[in-house]
């Protein structure tokens, strides 16, 4: 039974109806499982309040430039885009516990709410690309403040690959749509 992945009931169109499915599917949980969701739930909001103050910090630090150390700037916003990663690791804890996970919504795409294994491992993967997005520009942020030029180089190359992959893949991949929808209006 934990091995299989499952998709509750009918596509989801909007936040209200991810709440609903998500309430059901919660309350049908034990009582353990219940509460620690709620913790989870309390630890997101405060993963969410870390990237609220980094960004506060980082914009005051990128205001108040002729104040401060102006290797500071790009070490807070190094700092900032790091600390998105406690939320990520309080989503993929509670998609592991709750062994469901709600999707993203995106206005026209049609979402379910996975669950079963195939949240676990959707949990596991918010962790890990938390860790390593935490360990990137938390380098990143040691490098700048350390000076270390060969490694700034080494980053910024990993970063450029990364930028024109996605563009690369993103861009083929929006061809490819619109061929298919072409293909698919012909008919």
């Amino acid at each position: 039974m934990y091995n299989q992945v499952s998709v509750q009931g009918p596509v989801i169109e909007s936040k209200q109806d991810i709440r609903a499915q998500l309430a059901q599917y919660v309350a049908q949980q034990p009582e353990s499982i219940q509460a620690r969701h709620k913790w989870m739930k309390r630890l997101q909001v405060a993963g969410a309040g870390i990237v609220a103050a980094a960004f506060v910090v980082a914009m005051y630090v990128s205001v108040a430039w002729t104040s401060v150390n102006p290797l500071m700037i790009p070490i807070a916003w190094f700092l900032f885009a790091a600390s998105a990663a406690p939320a990520m690791i309080f989503l993929g804890l509670d998609a592991i516990t709750l062994r469901a996970f709600p999707p993203v919504v995106l206005p026209g795409k049609q979402h379910k709410l996975v669950t079963g294994s195939g949240a676990v491992w959707t949990g596991w993967t918010f962790i890990l690309l938390a860790l390593v997005v935490a360990a990137f520009w938390g380098t990143f942020a040691y490098a700048v403040g350390t000076l270390d030029l060969a490694m700034i180089a080494r980053l910024a190359t990993i970063v450029g690959v990364i930028m024109g992959v996605g563009i690369a893949v993103s861009i083929i991949v929006s061809i490819l749509y619109s061929i298919f929808q072409a293909v698919t209006r012909s008919r």
